[in-house]
């Protein structure tokens, strides 16, 4: 009889150890995808301020502006909706956006000049940093805890209390391909 009890107590015991671990690294899911939410934001918080200073310098390109910021609306609903899947996406519009402006100042250096706009160009290129740093997080934790989810005896326990896998923030190959086109610029009256 008593080994029949220190078997339930040791039993007990690991499933409680198990539980926890994948307790803490399902937290660390949420951490990090709570980091890059809070990093996104900071950017979007940014591409007013610069569509701002840029438009200020240079008023005729209202259409480049107005996509900018419908782009970034489009990502702030998508942030706020948290669906990683439309995150994503939208964040891929938003930076392929974002390359346009920057090509578009890079190609007029009256615009460049202007010491706000290489400043809040700075802080996007830092904010850009942040975002990319919080992304390896977010997946490193999620590969944890998926393998984790994976593993015996974890597995056991995981799915005992009907845990699921994570998903990783990663961009799928159309949103890729819209990472790394190169940005059409259209601006009336001008011709490449």
């Amino acid at each position: 009889m008593t080994g029949v009890i220190v078997t339930v107590v040791i039993l007990t015991i690991g499933f409680v150890f198990i539980q926890n671990r994948l307790a803490a690294a399902r937290n660390a899911v949420y951490s990090g995808f709570s980091t890059i939410q809070i990093q996104l934001k900071r950017r979007h918080d940014l591409v007013p301020a610069l569509v701002s200073a840029v438009r200020s310098a240079i008023a005729q390109e209202n259409r480049l502006f107005e996509g900018v910021l419908a782009v970034r609306e489009k990502a702030v609903r998508a942030a706020r909706d948290g669906k990683i899947e439309s995150m994503t996406e939208s964040e891929a519009e938003l930076s392929a956006s974002l390359r346009q402006v920057f090509g578009y100042a890079e190609d007029h250096p009256e615009v460049t000049s202007t010491a706000n706009i290489l400043e809040l160009q700075k802080q996007l290129e830092e904010a850009e940093d942040q975002i990319s740093a919080a992304r390896r997080l977010y997946n490193g934790n999620v590969q944890h805890f998926n393998t984790m989810l994976d593993s015996i005896p974890s597995n056991w326990v995981g799915s005992a209390l009907r845990m699921e896998k994570a998903q990783l923030f990663s961009l799928d190959d159309a949103e890729m391909a819209v990472i790394q086109k190169m940005p059409q610029i259209e601006l009336p009256g001008v011709r490449s």
